[in-house]
């Protein structure tokens, strides 16, 4: 039930932005978008598209780092899924290497809690993370909206969209968080297939097949992941180093059967979104499966279907990669 339920939200979302001209060929899909209705949004910060449009124009701003050298879309580069294609970026004002890969922000509305350990509760609270942190953007919140405050492009910009004379930080989270939002990644091959308008190749289909039997109780169609958390075996120690930022989930809930669990990232657009992982120790899809097939570390959280790991010949393997190349999405790569 809730996995069909999961595939009619998304093939509503499909219906409104395709109705919507969505993905059209101009500059900006999102500002074409007529309704909002079915992406998932909190009571005070209901989907709109001037809000959206104003989100998209400070997420590629740097000037709401500390040094106006770094925007989000640094280190949330569409053409990485946004992402980044480095496992620990150092696109933050400090320039010393992040302690976590950077995570794609693909259909993100639709999660139910961010950052690899779930440590952010709604969209709008993480926006503040890599604003205020010293290695990312490194803003002093005040004095950024001093300066917002005293621009009069933004002044007539935040009237426009919000109706206001005064612009809080709570006002900058919700016009990013709404923009993020609106990144939702649902034309693939895969998706024109659930339509009825693709037929998959034997490979493909094959792949499939191979991928519900073997992938899917954690990257759940039709999103790719249960936006839950796991452990998939990749290190059976931690240590407290920086606030115990290795302990996964761990590190938020502080308990034990918690520990060196991660979200489960999407494998929507995944040949775009290298290395992998949380800390993105591996560069390619063979080495995720090589980890699955001989190199899983074992721990008591290790989630119960890798205990014997996951097993794939040559063919099959093929198969696999056939079919995860149905979840490319061009147009959601194209994205400015």
């Amino acid at each position: 039930m809730e996995r069909n339920l999961c595939k009619i939200v998304l093939t509503l979302s499909i219906t409104v932005f395709v109705g919507a001209c969505l993905f059209s060929c101009e500059e900006n899909r999102q500002a074409s978008v007529i309704s909002y209705d079915n992406i998932p949004a909190p009571d005070h910060n209901k989907m709109d598209l001037l809000k959206v449009e104003l989100g998209r124009k400070l997420f590629f701003d740097p000037s709401l780092s500390k040094d106006s050298t770094v925007s989000c879309a640094h280190c949330h580069q569409a053409n990485y899924g946004f992402g980044e294609n480095v496992s620990l970026s150092t696109q933050g004002v400090s320039h010393k290497p992040l302690l976590r890969n950077s995570p794609t922000i693909i259909n993100i509305a639709w999660a139910k809690g961010w950052f690899w350990d779930g440590g952010a509760k709604n969209i709008e609270s993480l926006i503040f993370g890599p604003l205020t942190h010293e290695d990312e953007m490194g803003v002093d919140l005040k004095l950024l909206m001093r300066n917002i405050n005293a621009s009069a492009y933004y002044k007539k910009e935040f009237k426009s969209a919000f109706g206001i004379d005064k612009v809080y930080s709570a006002h900058l989270a919700r016009a990013l968080a709404q923009y993020v939002r609106t990144l939702i990644s649902n034309q693939s091959k895969y998706d024109l297939y659930l339509e009825g308008r693709y037929q998959f190749s034997e490979k493909e289909a094959l792949g499939y097949q191979l991928f519900q039997k073997n992938c899917n109780s954690c990257h759940q169609e039709p999103f790719f992941t249960d936006f839950g958390y796991h452990n998939n075996g990749l290190d059976n120690t931690f240590s407290d180093d920086h606030e115990g930022i290795n302990k996964g989930r761990g590190r938020i809930t502080r308990v034990d059967e918690d520990l060196l669990k991660y979200k489960t990232p999407t494998l929507r657009n995944i040949f775009a979104t290298a290395p992998y992982m949380h800390d993105g120790r591996f560069n390619s899809i063979n080495e995720v499966l090589n980890h699955y097939e001989k190199e899983i570390k074992h721990f008591p959280t290790l989630d119960s279907t890798l205990i014997n790991g996951i097993q794939l010949d040559a063919s099959e393997r093929e198969y696999m990669l056939a079919f995860l190349e149905t979840l490319m999405d061009s147009s959601f790569l194209e994205l400015n």
